[in-house]
């Protein structure tokens, strides 16, 4: 089962960097089969519950403020239904991978100052309105030169999980 999900996330992050969007239907069938995988290698249902609503918790408030993409939560929930209670671990590591990729995303384009800022910024706002407000990029960030593909870090992520690293 763990070398299926790394065949689908490797085809999500493809994807995602070729369309900027992972579609709906290559989570709904990596779910349906990730599921059946499951079940043949005896998951226990709570596991994969508990995997999936860590993920709808966590990753849906990023998605409703705007800081992370719809396609990029069902790929994790995906991942959660074969990691299951791990999956905090998983979720920070792919974080972790996420900010490396994108400090040296942002490094290379030379307007690493100019984001940073504008999340100073909207991190000010937050706290001034005492609440979370939707993250808005700015209309200089057109969506192919200002994406950071969020699936590359869960790729990233999920090959340390199979060397035997967190999780």
């Amino acid at each position: 089962m763990k070398i299926w999900i790394l065949l689908f996330i490797i085809l999500a992050a493809i994807y995602d960097y070729r369309d900027f969007q992972i579609p709906n239907w290559l989570n709904g069938t990596g779910a349906c089969i990730t599921l059946i995988l499951a079940g043949i290698c005896g998951v226990k249902v709570t596991e994969i519950a508990a995997g999936v609503l860590i993920v709808l918790v966590s990753c849906g408030l990023l998605f409703y403020i705007g800081c992370l993409g719809g396609g990029d939560v069902k790929l994790l929930m995906v991942c959660a239904i074969s990691i299951g209670w791990g999956m905090p671990r998983f979720l920070i590591l792919s974080f972790i991978c996420n900010g490396v990729y994108a400090v040296g995303f942002l490094w290379k384009r030379k307007n690493f100052h100019l984001r940073f800022i504008r999340l100073f910024q909207y991190v000010t706002q937050c706290i001034k309105n005492k609440r979370l407000l939707v993250y808005e990029t700015g209309r200089e960030d057109s969506m192919k030169e200002g994406i950071i593909h969020f699936s590359f870090g869960i790729l990233a992520a999920y090959i340390i999980y199979l060397s035997g690293g967190v999780v």
